[in-house]
């Protein structure tokens, strides 16, 4: 069927009614009588090759001679795609009979936020970022969402009701990426709760360490947990590592779906909105630091210099939301990310200020700068406090020019 459906799309190029009728029996075949017949650059895409692999046919040797024999030398370009991070790494990886052709690879990463906001122009910045913690950038989860509905109703309708399109989604990925998928729920939610030390992920799971380094390094290389560490350490030098995890819809998921499944299987989600509810603005102030990062990177070049990394650092009891540093300039920037509803006082900017002295990168030679970014700003006398001080102050208010109105600009 598939080799029929390619024939008939490869038939309206060569514009030859025989070709349409002919039987092919492979694709080698197929491939073959088209590159005869059109000679000019065309891109060929297959979607979601994993769905042909075929053990008793070989799909992926057969393609290797297509490569070989004729992509090779016409003017096609074969692109292959699939959903299936583990499958496509293991058909194009080292033991496979394409390692070594392909000419190019790229993972598909979520949107951004700034793109995020397009999907619901009618929100405003709190409610973008809200829906960008629930969500992430996955355009399919962003198009089920309705913003002429409160996040919370389309959260309840989304994600809380029975039958609903993303109630199960992460689930349905996992079953088709990995087995045993038990463990790495296990795992998964210990992570979504806070535990992000591979001491305390073992500790609430109850599984070996080697189990759990395992299995969450397959979670790391299906892009579903990522891997953190101070920012100013080098990887070589490396033993405090914690995990979080990467998609939003997943940390969502397994904060709040999975574990209330049975209340919500028999309909009874009306104490769980209102836990949501009461719990979405610590929920969100973990993604507001991801958020934090791609503003300052829209807006680095009205910053006092130019970062060249930025990420979290911390050691032992101390921990700092965002480090920028530029390695040659020598200039440092320490950033406090703050979701809260009231406004930041002098003490989170004296105890920012108190923490650096902790920081081991380019001691006594190093040039400091200091940041606040907020959900509401800062009070009257942290505003006085931080112009004295030098600290730089953004809030929701910068974040909608730079995210929203800067996008309908464009």
């Amino acid at each position: 069927d598939n080799i029929k459906e390619l024939q008939s799309r490869m038939a309206e190029m060569v514009d030859e009614p025989l070709f349409s009728t002919a039987e092919f029996t492979d694709y080698i075949e197929l491939f073959r009588e088209f590159s005869k017949r059109f000679k000019e650059q065309i891109i060929i895409v297959i979607d979601e090759f994993p769905y042909l692999h075929d053990p008793k046919k070989d799909i992926e040797s057969m393609f290797q001679k297509i490569y070989d024999e004729i992509i090779s030398e016409s003017e096609i370009t074969l692109i292959l795609y699939g959903s299936s991070v583990s499958m496509m790494e293991s058909l194009l990886g080292y033991k496979s009979s394409h390692y070594g052709r392909r000419t190019g690879q790229w993972l598909v990463e979520p949107l951004r936020f700034k793109d995020v906001c397009k999907f619901v122009p009618k929100y405003d910045i709190q409610n973008c970022i809200e829906t960008y913690a629930v969500l992430g950038g996955i355009p399919f989860y962003l198009s089920m969402f309705n913003d002429r509905n409160s996040v919370l109703k389309n959260i309840e309708n989304m994600l809380l009701s029975k039958g609903s399109v993303l109630q199960r989604e992460p689930e349905f990925l996992l079953m088709e990426e990995v087995r045993e998928p038990r463990n790495y729920f296990l795992i998964l939610k210990a992570i979504a709760f806070g535990n992000t030390r591979s001491s305390e992920i073992i500790s609430t799971t109850g599984l070996d360490k080697s189990v759990v380094s395992r299995y969450i390094d397959v979670l790391h290389n299906l892009r579903i947990v990522k891997k953190s560490m101070p920012v100013t350490i080098k990887k070589e030098n490396v033993r405090d590592i914690r995990y979080y995890l990467e998609d939003n819809l997943f940390n969502f998921w397994f904060k709040f779906i999975y574990p209330n499944e049975a209340q919500i299987e028999y309909g009874n989600t009306d104490a769980l909105i209102q836990t949501i509810k009461s719990q979405l603005v610590v929920h969100t102030s973990f993604v507001f630091e991801d958020i934090s990062r791609e503003f300052l990177y829209e807006i680095m070049d009205d910053l006092p210099f130019r970062f060249e990394r930025i990420g979290k650092w911390w050691h032992k009891d101390n921990e700092i939301d965002l480090v920028a540093f530029n390695e040659g300039s020598r200039d440092i920037m320490f950033v406090e990310c703050k979701w809260k509803n009231r406004k930041i006082g002098v003490d989170v900017i004296e105890k920012l200020i108190n923490k650096v002295k902790y920081v081991d990168w380019k001691n006594n030679d190093r040039h400091e700068y200091f940041c606040i970014i907020s959900k509401n700003g800062l009070t009257k006398n942290a505003k006085q406090f931080a112009k004295e001080n030098g600290v730089l102050n953004f809030d929701m208010r910068d974040m909608k020019r730079v995210f929203i109105v800067g996008n309908s600009e464009v």
